[in-house]
């Protein structure tokens, strides 16, 4: 398909505890200057599980993914 959608963080929602880093599945993310950031986009599968652990919301995913809507 050639797309790759990523996840969108609001620094200015987030708290910087870091765990979405550690929750992700395929180590897309990582810590810089405290705060996370997209370090890996191309690892990225779109799982969803930064949005869903994070405590504050500031994780975001563009688009909802669902089984067999292509039909």
């Amino acid at each position: 398909m050639g797309l790759n959608f990523l996840p969108e963080i609001d620094l200015s929602r987030c708290l910087g505890c870091g765990i979405c880093v550690a929750v992700c599945p395929n180590h897309v993310l990582a810590v810089a200057d405290g705060m996370p950031k997209v370090a890996h986009p191309e690892a990225c599968d779109y799982t969803g599980a930064c949005q869903e652990i994070c405590p504050s919301g500031a994780i975001t995913l563009a688009f909802e993914i669902v089984p067999g809507g292509d039909k």
